[in-house]
């Protein structure tokens, strides 16, 4: 079991029609990582409120990033590489609404476009952090990943940026396994399955 933290910045909020111009990628507890700007799919300029949040330009675009199906295959070379055929957990804040719907966009338009996709997305765990949050913390006004790590303790840097929110992310998941094993006796690193039970209430 490999459990991969996965962050997208992208043009827009709006997961079906939203293009993706950033990945951040990391083995949870190692080195390996994948970080890539990312031209628009759609070829649409991004707009000043994208930029205000992230720092991410159009002219950064043009210049450091890569084409959609350059930086789709690469990220899927990563993940296949860094998994080899193990079963997988993602983990994503605000996934089940947004990174998750993205990471589904990417593997169909691979496939779309011909790559042989050999992961099998049965076998993937989504641990969306927003939802393990509000069944660990049900009494909190605010859910958002900034807040959380506030209440954990930890730093924040390079927040909206891809890998900064996965570096951040990687530490809330870290603390969040170690509350839900002293609150409910949930070995989230060992057994994470339960930890989707326990997302959807079936523990």
């Amino acid at each position: 079991m490999v459990i991969v933290i996965l962050d997208f910045e992208t043009s827009g909020l709006n997961p079906y029609h939203s293009d993706i111009i950033e990945f951040g990628a990391k083995i949870f507890n190692d080195e390996n990582s994948f970080q890539k700007l990312v031209k628009p799919k759609s070829n649409r300029p991004i707009s000043k409120k994208i930029t205000d949040i992230t720092g991410i330009t159009n002219r950064l675009l043009r210049a450091e990033g890569v084409p959609w199906i350059n930086a789709y295959t690469e990220f899927y070379n990563w993940l296949f590489e860094s998994t080899k055929g193990q079963d997988i957990v993602l983990v994503s804040h605000n996934g089940d609404s947004f990174d998750f719907m993205f990471f589904r966009r990417i593997m169909k338009d691979l496939k779309n476009e011909g790559i042989d996709v050999q992961i099998d997305l049965s076998r993937i765990c989504y641990h969306d952090t927003l939802h393990i949050s509000k069944r660990l913390m049900p009494d909190r006004t605010y859910y958002n990943q900034p807040s959380i790590a506030r209440t954990y303790g930890i730093t924040i840097e390079n927040a909206h940026r891809a890998m900064g929110d996965v570096l951040v992310l990687e530490q809330i998941y870290s603390r969040m396994m170690d509350h839900l094993m002293k609150l409910e006796k949930i070995n989230g690193i060992e057994d994470p399955c339960k930890v989707r039970d326990y997302i959807d209430l079936n523990i």
